[in-house]
């Protein structure tokens, strides 16, 4: 390991370099196990960064820090100059790493790379994202059976059975699955990412999500309010006619809940994919759906700040 005087000047020279760049990773880099061990290496990588591709297919896999910081500067490869066997291998990487990776931290930062593709089978992977944001493995029950009575696990000196197979009934490794809040998180990036996607099938399944679809067919997690609010501002990223008729549905079911905050992204989903300032009003929107759907383009910058302009004069 590099001694302390050794690791000093290239902390104060990364510092000296990084700091007045606004890099936000700086300081996590400099207490970062990696930069202890490899100090000019990870000094250089802060300066000229690793190329993504290159770290993200890297056979062993890197440091789960050196991922994470690969994923968020993650570009898709074939629109940035890359080949397909590069775009197939990365999403590859990113569906493994959305779905099944032990860290939550990194599932949240391939969904958000996915979030970022134009490649239609990103859509799949994020729905499988969402629908796997439990973290258990594949199989595991929600929760776990609770022991007849009068049956002492494996280990117990006495019960009315023995502890043969016991052991596979109740096992000791203890439940897996993330805890609640990151259960959360989770499906509200992957919700968000899947507005970013732009298609059909991501509008569809948010609105088994936000309350806009058949309550027949209700996705996981709908009950939880954060993601069905994440779910309602995906659908307004997503111009497809198929957000708007959610969106209207669920501006209809909100009404009598008198959610506002649900009702004013609704409302605010509706105007900025239809272009039409009608107020919050669901037989308006209804009107508007039962006439046809139109889905108007993505305003420039320019309109953008025109409208702000306007929302503050009228404030």
């Amino acid at each position: 390991m590099p001694s302390r005087s050794r690791l000093l000047p290239t902390a104060a020279l990364a510092l000296a370099v990084l700091v007045p760049t606004g890099c936000a990773a700086t300081w996590d880099t400099l207490t970062s196990r990696r930069f202890r061990e490899h100090p000019f290496q990870t000094t250089w990588n802060l300066l000229a960064p690793e190329d993504p591709v290159v770290v993200l297919r890297s056979d062993p896999p890197r440091d789960p820090d050196e991922q994470a910081a690969a994923l968020r500067r993650l570009k898709e490869p074939l629109r940035n100059g890359g080949t397909a066997d590069d775009q197939e291998a990365i999403l590859d990487v990113l569906a493994r790493a959305a779905t099944t990776d032990p860290s939550p931290v990194l599932r949240m930062e391939a969904i958000t790379a996915l979030g970022r593709f134009t490649d239609p089978r990103a859509t799949g992977i994020l729905i499988a994202a969402y629908q796997s944001a439990h973290g258990r493995r594949e199989g595991e029950p929600a929760t776990r059976p609770v022991p007849e009575p009068g049956v002492i696990p494996a280990g117990g000196r006495a019960g009315r059975a023995s502890n043969s197979g016991l052991t596979d009934r109740f096992p000791i490794t203890g439940p897996t699955g993330f805890p609640p809040e990151w259960v959360r998180a989770i499906r509200c990036r992957a919700a968000e990412s899947l507005g970013n996607t732009n298609r059909p099938e991501a509008a569809k399944f948010l609105a088994t999500v936000a309350g806009g679809s058949d309550p027949d067919t209700v996705a996981e997690g709908h009950e939880d309010r954060d993601v069905r609010l994440a779910a309602i501002r995906g659908l307004a990223r997503c111009r497809q006619p198929e957000a708007v008729v959610a969106l209207a549905q669920v501006l209809q079911n909100q009404a009598a809940s008198k959610d506002t905050a649900a009702i004013g992204r609704a409302h605010e989903g509706l105007v900025r994919l239809t272009g039409k300032r009608l107020p919050p009003d669901p037989q308006a929107w209804r009107e508007v759906v039962q006439a046809g759907v139109v889905v108007v383009p993505e305003p420039s910058w320019f309109e953008k700040v025109i409208d702000q302009a306007i929302f503050w004069e009228r404030k």
